[in-house]
């Protein structure tokens, strides 16, 4: 009995970290083997250590020697978080983020619901709710200026808060006039990240007290500029300032509450089963998570998130605008951002390919869509291009005998449409329709625009030229 007792404070008041546990001692099992390593946390069977390089070790807690099982012992007494934890830290939220002590087993709709978060995708296996606060909402006491939830097979595993950040802030999103931005308001824009920095660090030590861990080389790596990380329970509260760029607060499970990643022939498996061949002719990609890049210029980093989450490697928006050298209020380079990210694609056992043909066709495109690979495609999108995307989206008939006549009548060059550089766009390509050598593309505005059809020849008028697929 008593040893059941210990177990039990033991799994509760280790799961917080403090910096006894955030201390490198060295370990040694029965065998005399040893390993210098941190304690992450324990349970009944297991040990969890970080070494100095950021890897975790899952040590037998049964094979641990007498001095290691001292130690662990003596933990079941250090101070726990305060019980309340939950109530205060959903009270400086404004939202009631966490029902319990575990966010990762509640239902995803339920805690969309709860964060009155409306519905931004739903494709097999995946969800997602955005919500952008306009006037931000006071949270931790700073503004917040958008939410995010995500799901992934039918689990919560992330959710985020966007402070200040220069996609959103109102000083750049709401700019009219071409004028540079001067350098007062981007000092003035970086002072407030700073500050606001400050003041969400300091709320959230004196909401969850000693829990804050300095952060490991690999989380270094990976979240980069100021950085404090919260470990509670199974979740990890990760607090990041990237200087001139945004202020980010995630929610995300911590590594041993994390899914699984998708290996290489799991990734083509399920892009392959993404693709719907319909009656008419159609094929097209239609279960593609949709990112509505909101009211800011940032429809480059929101197609490659997409892109990226489509094909199981995490992304957001936000930080892939930073990588790229989008502008304050929006703008970013295609190409800029598709050097920038090549070293992370690879990183992920993935790779971006150019796609060299002549023009971007039912004909050329057609293997990759086949594979379930949406092309990344730069174009114009002058007004006349998308009235008249919306105009022959609208009126494309289902039937295939119909639409083959229909498309055949429509098939010539549309007159108005240009490769005006100031109207620089990607999208997503996802489909085509060789009979009648449609082209479908998706824009990250949000659910209406994720499948508009066009003539081949209308986009050729419209494209840059300039085409990738993600490869293996």
């Amino acid at each position: 009995m008593r040893f059941r007792l210990v177990v039990g404070l033991l799994v509760f008041t280790l799961s917080f970290s403090t910096p006894l546990t955030a201390v490198p001692r060295v370990w040694t099992d029965r065998d005399g083997r040893t390993l210098e390593a941190e304690f992450i946390r324990a349970d009944p069977l297991n040990v969890v250590v970080r070494r100095s390089d950021g890897r975790e070790f899952t040590l037998a807690r049964a094979r641990l020697s007498a001095a290691d099982q001292v130690f662990l012992d003596s933990l079941a007494t250090t101070p726990e978080v305060a019980p309340d934890w939950i109530a205060g830290l959903n009270e400086a939220l404004g939202v009631r983020l966490f029902a319990d002590d575990q966010l990762w087993d509640d239902e995803p709709g339920s805690v969309a619901n709860r964060l009155r978060l409306p519905p931004e995708s739903t494709t097999t296996g995946a969800e997602s709710w955005r919500a952008y606060a306009r006037p931000p909402l006071m949270m931790l006491g700073a503004p917040a200026y958008m939410l995010s939830l995500r799901s992934e097979e039918g689990r919560v595993v992330g959710f985020s808060i966007m402070f200040t950040n220069r996609g959103d802030a109102p000083v750049f999103a709401e700019r009219t006039s071409r004028a540079p931005v001067s350098k007062a308001e981007v000092q003035a824009f970086q002072d407030e990240l700073k500050r606001d920095f400050e003041r969400l660090r300091a709320r959230l030590g004196d909401l969850l007290p000693k829990t804050e861990s300095d952060p490991t080389p690999a989380q270094r790596r990976a979240y980069p500029g100021n950085l404090a990380i919260f470990t509670v329970g199974e979740h990890e509260l990760i607090l990041q300032a990237l200087p001139e760029q945004m202020l980010t607060l995630r929610v995300q499970p911590t590594a041993r509450a994390a899914p699984p990643r998708l290996s290489d022939e799991q990734a083509r498996q399920r892009m392959k089963a993404r693709v719907t061949r319909r009656e008419n002719g159609d094929v097209v990609i239609d279960r593609i998570p949709m990112v509505d890049q909101g009211p800011k210029g940032y429809c480059v980093p929101a197609t490659f998130e997409r892109m990226l989450r489509y094909a199981g490697i995490p992304a957001d928006m936000y930080e892939l605008a930073a990588w790229g050298g989008t502008n304050f209020g929006g703008g970013t380079s295609v190409s800029g951002l598709v050097d920038a990210l090549e070293r992370t694609v690879r990183r992920a056992g993935r790779k971006l390919e150019e796609v060299k043909v002549e023009a971007p066709s039912a004909l050329t495109l057609a293997r990759y869509i086949d594979e379930g690979r949406p092309v990344l495609w730069s174009l114009a999108s002058t007004p006349e291009f998308n009235k008249l995307a919306n105009v022959y989206s609208a009126e494309r008939p289902a039937d295939a005998a119909v639409l083959k006549k229909w498309a055949a009548e429509r098939k010539k060059p549309s007159a108005g449409l240009s490769r005006d550089p100031q109207a620089g766009h990607l999208c997503l390509i996802i489909g085509y329709n060789k009979a009648t050598g449609e082209l479908a593309f998706s824009d990250s505005w949000g659910p209406q625009f994720a499948e508009r059809w066009l003539p081949g020849a209308s986009v050729q008028q419209a494209s840059y030229g300039q085409l990738w697929v993600l490869g293996f």
